[in-house]
């Protein structure tokens, strides 16, 4: 919810000039299936040549490609798996491009960039729960502050170019072609190709003002299913929801709507489940009544199961057995901790997977799509505790790590990300930077990880956002 606040309104207003104009040049509307075929796979997407814009970014804040591979190569990690405090040291915040070995956990850590040198409000992963990777990983997509999607390789993280009109709240990679992606600025999607710059128009929710998963949702992994909501908006009384949608990407068509109460207050986000089986939405209340907490309906909309479990942070994924499920940080009042769970989306059954201090809030990714069975969190210290040290730190905090689907509380530790939202000087959500939230993103293999950190420094500066990449390959 926060990320919309202080994000996507930038990103909005920064596209809907942009939008509009390709809106009235638009050809008539293409199938999904024409513009995967214009775009074969094997499509060269590493020799895009460099645009206008790429070559407006020096060199200085992208890593050389010895640096780089130095840190990738292949070595043995000796997972840490207990659940012990293991505090975070003060060190150093690593050089551009130079390799920076975790001195906990023994990972690599590059730093892929220096925002304040090119004076950009923060570089970071879009959000733990959008794939920052492509079909392939050749490519990598970051995002700035101030709206721009920014293009590197996915292997080297040389810098290649700002995709100037690609944004919006919903931003996906195709999940099989790797030249292609998706973006949805208000209402209406695009496909663009980042091999060639072809932009297409693919359908415009025309009944809605935005239509959209609300920023955390994510297409089906066939890439054929997107779950959204249509909005409409008013100077007078704002954002009202309308109508849940189901929209088939192979015939353009949307195959499914629920109209939604008109009374409805809250809404965070839905999304289509991995498989396209599910639509699944957080309704962002703690109440047991329809239209509230968490809800799960099939593609039809039939309502399967409700759940109060208000806000949290959470991702979609599939376990080891096959299930689709979604994995949910739910605070519990009673013990004062916050537990991590699983929840099958067929019919809500529950699994624990952990628990941690309510002292900081998480992240949770599962784009880790070739690796079934494990989900990633990334904690970070919450508003009641604005300080810390050696001798109070607690398990997990201020960490990354991998967390088995199982319920068998089985972990392996990765790194700490150093970055800081709230502090002394930033005690709450109005007075702190939102993009210090690291927003851990898993890679689709689950061998690298990409997050923003500010090193906690300058930490109410946006421009001390630095984006990361954890490597254990």
């Amino acid at each position: 919810m926060f990320r919309r606040m202080l994000a996507m309104n930038i990103l909005l207003l920064g596209v809907l000039v942009v939008a509009c104009s390709v809106l009235r040049n638009s050809p008539p509307l293409p199938t999904v299936e024409s513009i995967v075929a214009s775009t074969p796979l094997s499509a060269p997407v590493s020799t895009v040549a460099p645009t206008a814009t790429s070559q407006a970014m020096p060199a200085a804040i992208s890593p050389t490609h010895a640096a780089v591979q130095s840190a990738s190569s292949t070595r043995p990690i000796n997972w840490i798996t207990n659940h012990n405090p293991l505090a975070q040291p003060n060190v150093a915040k690593p050089v551009v491009g130079v390799p920076f070995i975790d001195p906990v956990f023994k990972t690599s850590l590059v730093r892929l960039g220096d925002a304040r040198l090119q004076k950009i409000p923060g570089i970071f992963p879009d959000y733990s729960k959008r794939q920052a990777w492509n079909a392939d990983e050749s490519l990598l997509l970051l995002r700035t502050g101030d709206g721009n999607a920014l293009l590197y390789d996915g292997s080297t993280y040389q810098f290649n170019q700002t995709l100037d009109e690609v944004g919006g709240e919903d931003v996906f990679w195709h999940p099989a072609n790797p030249s292609l992606l998706y973006y949805n600025p208000d209402n209406t999607l695009y496909a663009y190709n980042v091999a060639t710059g072809e932009r297409k128009k693919i359908f415009t929710f025309s009944d809605y003002a935005f239509a959209n998963t609300r920023g955390e949702g994510n297409l089906s992994r066939d890439g054929r299913w997107y779950a959204l909501v249509g909005q409409l908006y008013s100077n007078a009384t704002g954002t009202s929801f309308k109508d849940l949608l189901v929209f088939d990407l192979a015939t353009n068509q949307i195959a499914s709507r629920l109209a939604l109460p008109h009374a409805l207050a809250d809404f965070d986000w839905v999304s289509i489940s991995p498989l396209g089986n599910y639509v699944v939405v957080d309704y962002a209340t703690d109440q047991s009544a329809r239209f509230n907490g968490v809800e799960v309906y099939d593609r039809n909309f039939k309502f399967l199961w409700q759940k109060p479990l208000g806000a949290g942070h959470s991702d979609l994924a599939m376990d080891a057995n096959g299930n689709e499920v979604l994995v949910m940080d739910v605070y519990d009042a009673n013990q004062n901790v916050t537990f991590v769970k699983k929840y099958r989306l067929s019919d809500g059954a529950e699994t624990p997977l952990l628990d941690f201090s309510a002292y900081f809030d998480s992240h949770i990714s599962c784009r880790n799509e070739q690796r079934a069975g494990w989900c990633f969190v990334s904690t970070f210290d919450y508003v009641e505790r604005l300080t810390d040290d050696a001798q109070t730190w607690l398990p997990f905090e201020d960490e990354v790590f991998a967390l088995k689907l199982d319920g068998s509380g089985d972990v392996e530790r990765i790194a700490h990300h150093h970055s800081r939202r709230y502090s002394p000087t930033t005690p709450d959500s109005d007075r702190s930077n939102y993009f210090a939230e690291p927003h851990a993103t898993v890679s689709r293999r689950g061998d690298r990880m990409v997050l923003g950190s500010n090193w906690r420094e300058n930490v109410a500066d946006e421009m001390s956002v630095d984006a990361y990449v954890i490597e254990w390959r």
